[in-house]
Formats: C-alpha cells, structure tokens, sequence
C-alpha cells in the first residue's frame, strides 16, 4: 500500500529532530510526561471548534470513573466447580488429539461455565468494558495445559483471533527474560521491566492477557476509559476532539523494505450506536528513529506542534481517570481495547526463579463486536483479516532474543515483515 499524501503543517518553526524529541514522552517509565509549553492562547489558535455531541455518554456503562469502582466488582471467581469443569474440559479436549489452533467452544466444553463465561463476554462488550476470570493457578499445569485452558476459557469470549505479526504468531509472550542477552534498549518496550505509557493494540477488539507470574515490585497495569477520557475532553478541550478526529494522524504500517504509513483518525465517534474507538498507540505515530535518513529527514511526516499537544492533553486525562487492576497470578484479563487506554509501571523480577509474565491474545466475537470504521480498518485488517495458515502458538517465550529492526513499545504489531512479536528468529 502506497502512503497517503502527508500533511504538513505550514506553521511549524521545528525541526524534525526537535519534533522527534517532543514525541518521546510518551516512552517515558512515568505517568507525568513532558509538556509542550505552550500558552493557552497559542494552544487553542491551533485548534478547530469542537464537532461532538457527547450528552448520550453521561450513563454510559463504559464511561466509569475509579472512584466508583471496587476490585471485587470486576472480578469472576472461577470457583472450585468451575476450575475442576475447565480442567474435566481440558481432558476431553487432549483425548481428541486436536491442536492448538483447533480449539474452540465446540470441543472445549465448559457446560456450566458457560453461562458465567457469556455473561463475562457481555460485560465486556455491552458493560463496564472489562473484567478478569480468577481462581486457576498455573504452577498446577504445564506450559502446554495452560495454554490450551487459555485458549478453551477464551473461545467463549471471541470466536475470533488475531494475528500478532506477519509470521503468524496468535499469542505473544510479555516477559523480560534473564536467558536473554540482547539488551533491554533493543528489545520492544513489552519485553523489558521498564514502564509503557498510556496505548491501546491498535486495530485489536479484545485484549486478552493470562497472567502467568507477577513481578517482585511494580508490573502494575492501568486502565482508563475511553468513554471517560472523551467526555471530559468535550468539556475542557473540545478543541483536542476534533484533532483527534482528523484523518491527518501517521501511522506507521510498514518497515519493509521502505517505510509505509497511512494517514487515519486516532478517534471515531458512532453516537446513534453509542459507540466510540480511541485507537491511540504512541509508538506507530509520526517518525521513528529507524526511518530517518542520514540528512535528518524522514519518508514518513513528524507529529505537528498541534498533535504533540493533543496527545500531551489526552495523556493527561488518561493518567487522572486511570484505574490499577488488582491482578493474581492466574488471572485472564479481559478488556475492551477499543474502548479503553492501558499502561504499565516500571517493576523488577525476583533474584531467582519466574519474573512477570503475561501471555496476549487478540480475540474478536462477531455477534457482538462493533463495525470497524473504514478509516481505522488497515491495522484491524492485519490482525483479523484473511490470511493463509493455522498460525503459530509457542508455548513459551523464546529462548534467544532477536533484536527487532522497529522496536515499539506495545509491540501490537512490529512494523518489520521479518520482526518476529516474540523476539523469536526462528522461521
């Protein structure tokens, strides 16, 4: 895909690599990022006049606050029934002799959990957004088991996954692993200990995470509502609503083998369906310092003055709505990533023995997701639409890390053909 005539912005004075530096704060480990100062006068001299009518989000379920929200309300307990249910599923599943990509609801049966399961899927689609599935232990089972309980409990959520990469692999293993000697500064943000700032996975419904193991200090994820966000932009910064509107943001697509971006709205607002997508993911926007040329320019357009202050602003709103998941080891977080921001605090692994890990899906169900706008559909399309294969499933990270040639800190999707989501660089 050819890019898109980019639009520059006539008034900037900066220059490339200035805006570049702008655009860091969003890789920072913290949540107080670095301010464009600029004057309020001057901010909203950039800025158009707000295009929303937000009023049908004041009792939107999505549109929740922390202060209203208590742990236990979101979580699921599994009980002992339903974790001896999943393992009798699990055995039926293995006596079939099936692969991986061939699980499903079909052939993993939950007979009691199911309406449990349905009324997860529900909350997360129609409800608060988000919820997490508690009471198995994962030091009870193999890696190969654990995946395949994943994969069983997260049929009943999506009948569809995504790919995370363009070698096929379903799944990626978020971990910073001692075995590996690539250094951290070269690995994508996900697979290191240091923090990762507001994002959401770009073109991704559901995002899916199966907490293995927690860190020894730190490894928090955050979340915040988009609904939320938006709401409290319309109010204070409608100006920041109809930038984030304008197809004038590039994203980056493609590394290989010269640079590809497209130019697409972070936000899409669907008010006679009550529905909004804040598709926001700081590492695929404007330039990255693996496409820029010798001289200091850049096949692929930087964030203009006017779009580092709307994501200053957005960042802002996000950090003050954000809510700490209260997470186990064990634990299958689910979450409308279409509808939510996420971030990650800075942590260290123990001394010895398993560090944090997480395990990412991408899931889709058809009878209750949104249509994807046409302006926002290349990245979903890479996640969701047609390809050729089974896809790949490890059922652990990879022993040796490949440093990627784009790292990227939600790694959603590595801009590389040949960058492997995993670290793995093995074919």
């Amino acid at each position: 895909m050819a890019p898109l005539r980019p639009r520059w912005n006539p008034m900037s004075a900066l220059g490339l690599e200035q805006i570049y530096s702008l655009s860091l704060y969003w890789k920072s480990q913290e949540y107080s990022t670095y301010s464009l100062k600029l004057p309020m006068d001057q901010v909203s001299s950039l800025f158009g006049q707000s295009r929303a009518g937000l009023g049908w989000l004041e009792h939107h379920a999505m549109a929740w606050v922390p202060e209203a929200i208590s742990s236990d309300s979101y979580v699921v307990d599994l009980g002992p029934r339903g974790v001896q249910e999943v393992q009798e599923g699990l055995q039926r599943f293995k006596e079939l002799e099936l692969d991986g990509h061939e699980v499903s609801r079909h052939n993993f049966h939950l007979p009691t959990l199911e309406a449990q399961l349905e009324q997860a899927c529900h909350e997360v689609h129609r409800g608060r957004g988000f919820v997490i599935l508690r009471g198995l232990d994962p030091q009870q089972y193999s890696v190969e088991d654990n995946l395949m309980i994943y994969l069983g409990i997260a049929a009943y959520i999506g009948d569809q996954r995504g790919f995370q990469d363009k070698k096929g692999n379903m799944l990626t293993h978020i971990t910073a692993s001692k075995d590996w000697k690539t250094p951290p500064e070269l690995r994508h943000g996900i697979h290191t200990t240091k923090g990762l700032s507001w994002h959401c996975d770009i073109g991704v419904d559901i995002l899916a995470l199966h907490v293995r193991s927690l860190a020894e200090h730190g490894g928090d994820t955050f979340i915040a509502s988009s609904l939320t966000i938006v709401k409290e932009l319309e109010a204070l910064y409608p100006h920041v609503i109809q930038a984030l509107q304008e197809a004038a943001w590039p994203i980056q697509i493609s590394g290989n083998p010269i640079p590809r971006y497209i130019l697409a709205p972070l936000l899409h607002m669907d008010p006679e369906n009550n529905h909004i997508i804040l598709s926001v993911d700081p590492g695929r926007l404007g330039v990255h310092p693996s496409t820029t040329r010798t001289d200091g320019t850049s096949p692929i357009p930087p964030l203009t003055p006017t779009q580092l202050e709307t994501l200053r602003i957005l960042n802002q709103v996000a950090s003050k709505y954000r809510l700490r998941l209260d997470t186990k080891a064990g634990d299958i977080v689910l979450l409308n990533n279409f509808a939510h921001l996420h971030a990650r605090d800075a942590y260290s692994d123990p001394g010895q023995g398993q560090g944090r890990h997480l395990v990412r899906l991408y899931l889709r169900n058809t009878a209750l997701a949104h249509p994807v706008p046409e302006s926002m559909r290349v990245p979903w399309e890479a996640a969701f639409g047609p390809r050729n294969g089974e896809g790949r499933y490890p059922v652990a990270p990879a022993l040796e890390y490949k440093a990627p040639r784009y790292t990227a800190g939600s790694a959603a999707f590595p801009l590389d053909d040949n960058d492997d989501v995993n670290g793995d660089g093995t074919a």
